[in-house]
This record gives C-alpha cells, structure tokens and sequence, in this order.
C-alpha cells in the first residue's frame, strides 16, 4: 500500500533522493511569474538606458566611458561576490547554504554576458587610462612621463587585454563547472558531486584570489596609475562580496515577497545568516579602508597621499565623509541589533541601501580622475542601471530554467531545517 502513496511533498521528496525527478515538482522551488514579468520587462527598460546613453556617448565620449566602467564594475563586482559565496559555502561544508546557494550559482554564470558588455570599455581605453597614449612612453615626446615609462612592461594594452581574457577565462570556467555539477545534482544524488565541487571550489578559491586583485589594478587603479596601494586588491574584495550579499538577499526576498516562490524554503534562520554575513563584512569594508587610508597617512609618500588629497578637496570630501557615515556608521548601527537581521523589510531597505553606497564607493574611486571637482552627471544613473537591469534580466531568465533549489544536496534537509542557537 505504501507504494501507491503519491510522495508530492517538497520534505518528502529531500528525504528519499531515489524517487523520481518528477515526483519532486513543487511550486515552492519553482520559478513563477514567467518571462515577461521577470525577464524581458528589465531588459527592455535596461536595454533603453543603454541607448539613452549612446546618446550622451555621442556628446561626451568620456564622460560615457567612465559613466559605464564603473556601472559595469559594479555588475562584475555582485558577480564576483556571489562566485566567492559559493565556494566558501562548498569548502566549510555551510549546510544552512544550501537553500539560498541556486541564486549566486545563477548569478555567477553571468560571466559570458559581462565579457560582451566589456566591449564599450575596450573602445574607450585611450580616453579611460592615460597610459594607453603612446606619447607617455616616448622620451622625445612633450607628454613623456618617466614614472609610466618604467611601467610600460605591465601597462600596455595588448598586455591589458590579455589580461582581461585570462580573467574571464579563470572566472567562467569555475562558475560553470560549479554551476553544471549542481544541475547535475538535481538530476543525480551521486555523493561524488558533492567531492567535485569541493575539489573544483579548492582550486578555484587561489586563483579567483589572484585574478580579483590584478582585475581591480587593472581596471580601477591603473585609472591613475602613478597611485598605488597593496591594499586595494582587498578592499575591491571586500566591497564585491559585501554587494554580492546584499543582492542575493535582495532576489531571495524579491522571489518570496513578489513572486511568492521560495516561501516554505527559505526562513528567517537564512535571512539572519545572510545579516549577520553583510553586517561582519560591513565592519570588515571599513576596516580595510582605514587600513589602506592609515598606511598611507602614515608613510606620507607624495605620490600615495595625492590619491587622498584629491577626494578631500573641491567637494570630494563631502562624499569622503558621507561614505563614512552612510557606508559604515548607520549600517553598522542598524544591522547590529538580532532583530534587524530578521526583518524582511529592515533588511530589504538594508540591502538596496548597501548597493547603492557600494555603486558610489566605485564613483568615489574612480571619477575623480575625471573631474577635479565633484559633481553627478545623468550617464552615470543610466550606464549604472541600465547595465545593472540587463545583468538581472540575464540572472531571471537562467533561474527559470532549473528548481531555485539545489536538489539531491545531502546538506538540504538540514539547511531547510536550519535554526540559529
């Protein structure tokens, strides 16, 4: 008689992996709403910012330039942050993970779609990095600058663009092994997976270290590059995986509070895991900046302390200060508390709170070698959000194809029925 029991609960199904695939269909785990809500509506509306901004490409190409390196740093950034979640959960063995782990594995295999965008940035090098003007490295030149002389080994753009492939290279081949093995597993409860894509996760995890750091010289600090900090490897590290937090915890809430999906799977455990990660790595972002600002103060090099001097001066400081306040104090003061982290809206306000800041963290770092005095320009909100809008159209439409579960993970029954103590 127990054979003819039809076993159509979501609980049921994770308790006895040999069942069938199909007997696992619940629509707690599956993507509601279909493309149009989710897909093609952020991607149009992306898609138009993205032509409004080739407009003001046309009346100021540098300005566009800088405008969208940064929006698409920001992009890559939430990439980033989310691969690194995924492979810290696989190394420590995180149970409490594996419930909310199927959105950064989707938001990760976006890596093919970021090279695409990378596009616009490679047109507009000569008016992004001053390094890339021949002139710089002729000594019979007006404009011959000694100091990048000595660094024409490294910055050249031939060598750039390799560069920017190997990454990309490095990046694509962790995030789809990883991503293909947990598809994999909702088809197959192979305990061997699981071995894969910790062994996959173990190499990956040096290599994503290195590329990260030499990506964030290359495409942020060589912007002035007689500046250099040993420091700004980590603080790109940390600002990506702090907004890679926060737009994992965003999507999660999104998918319960709009699209209703996700409801019996994810709890107020997960969300206060989620808190208690973006509140340690909201202190760990401060204290990389002011460990990067003290080294420097305290060496009071000429040529590292004018990088600072630069965003204290002609309004700069303002947005020095504000980032102080509104990137760290407030954060750190409104995710302390236990109740915050538990709080669907706190934490959704949190959340685009920390985006936001972080998007004007990377403005902070960057267009100051535009502008010697402070000042937003619309392209800035178009590239941003535009880029931003298409990166999740990309994300929705790849969730739609697979559970938003990882199924046959050993670990899920646990992490669905995770609880802090």
């Amino acid at each position: 008689m127990a054979d003819t029991v039809k076993r159509s609960s979501f609980l049921t199904a994770l308790v006895d992996p040999v069942q069938p695939t199909a007997a696992r269909s619940d629509s707690d785990y599956t993507f509601k709403g279909g493309a149009l809500g989710w897909t093609t509506i952020p991607f149009l509306i992306g898609a138009a910012l993205l032509v409004v901004s080739a407009i003001g490409w046309v009346v100021d190409p540098e300005q566009f330039y800088f405008s969208y390196l940064i929006g698409w740093t920001f992009c890559l950034t939430v990439t980033l942050g989310s691969m690194f979640f995924v492979m810290i959960q696989h190394l420590t063995k995180a149970y409490w993970v594996v419930a909310v782990r199927r959105i950064p594995e989707v938001l990760m295999y976006a890596f093919p779609v970021l090279i695409v965008l990378f596009i616009p940035i490679f047109f507009g090098m000569h008016d992004l990095y001053h390094w890339t003007h021949e002139a710089v490295f002729d000594p019979a030149s007006p404009e011959y600058d000694e100091i990048l002389a000595g660094k024409e080994a490294y910055l050249n753009v031939p060598f750039y663009l390799i560069r920017i492939v190997f990454y990309f290279f490095i990046w694509t081949t962790i995030s789809y092994k990883l991503y293909k093995l947990s598809i994999q597993q909702d088809v197959d409860p192979d305990p061997e997976i699981v071995l894969k894509q910790r062994r996959v996760s173990a190499w990956g995890m040096p290599l994503f270290a290195v590329t990260l750091a030499f990506a964030s010289y290359d495409l942020l600090m060589s912007l002035d590059p007689h500046w250099f900090s040993t420091m700004f490897g980590v603080y790109f590290f940390a600002g990506s995986f702090l907004s890679g937090l926060c737009l994992i915890t965003l999507m999660l809430i999104l998918l319960q509070q709009r699209g209703g999906m996700l409801t019996h799977t994810v709890t107020k455990e997960h969300y206060q895991d989620l808190g208690k990660l973006t509140f340690g790595f909201v202190v760990f972002w401060a204290y990389i900046a002011f460990s990067q600002y003290m080294l420097i103060w305290y060496g009071n090099i000429p040529e590292e302390t004018v990088w600072f001097r630069h965003r204290l001066e002609h309004g700069w400081g303002s947005l020095s200060a504000a980032l102080l306040i509104v990137h760290f104090i407030l954060p750190f003061l409104i995710l302390l508390p236990r109740a915050t982290k538990r709080s669907i809206p706190l934490m959704s306000i949190m959340t685009v709170w920390l985006l936001i800041m972080h998007w004007i963290d990377l403005y902070w770092l960057s267009m100051p070698v535009l502008h010697e005095h402070a000042a937003f320009h619309w392209l800035d909100f178009t590239c941003w959000l535009g880029l931003f809008l298409v990166l999740i159209s990309a994300f929705t439409w790849r969730l739609s194809r697979h559970p938003l579960v990882p199924q046959n993970d050993p670990l899920l029954p646990k992490s669905l029925h995770f609880e802090n103590t």
